[in-house]
């Protein structure tokens, strides 16, 4: 499937004034990077990388509800009012993870892209050393 761009953005690209052109598409409210192919190229398992990560986290099925986080208040509360039995502490314990990766689902605290591009630089690095060997 053919996308047409811009005179402009073609320019763009072809002078590497930018990298990347982010084309939009109204209707869905998404945008789509056009790169380069040799940058694409250069890229590209970085970019695999991150996709499959990010598709990971997407199909995630264990989704954070009102009814967890309701349990999971009441179980701290009757922590600091009084004791959890182990099984109770297991949940909560269960619980408070799941909040945690809600957290960095919809809010994260840092940038995950960077943090996974770093990653697979680091995995490429030590895939490379290991063939060295």
């Amino acid at each position: 499937m053919a996308i047409t761009i811009s005179d402009q953005q073609l320019q763009e690209l072809e002078t590497r004034r930018c990298f990347a052109v982010i084309v939009r598409d109204r209707r869905k409210k998404k945008g789509y990077a056009v790169l380069s192919e040799a940058i694409y190229d250069q890229a590209r398992p970085v970019i695999e990388f991150v996709a499959a990560k990010v598709g990971d986290a997407a199909n995630e099925t264990d989704a954070w509800t009102e009814e967890k986080n309701a349990r999971r208040v009441a179980l701290v509360n009757k922590k600091y009012d009084s004791r959890l039995s182990a099984a109770e502490e297991r949940e909560l314990a269960t619980l408070q993870d799941g909040v945690c990766r809600h957290q960095e689902r919809v809010a994260p605290l840092n940038n995950r892209a960077l943090e996974l591009i770093l990653e697979a630089l680091e995995q490429r690095a030590s895939s490379a050393a290991r063939r060295k060997l």
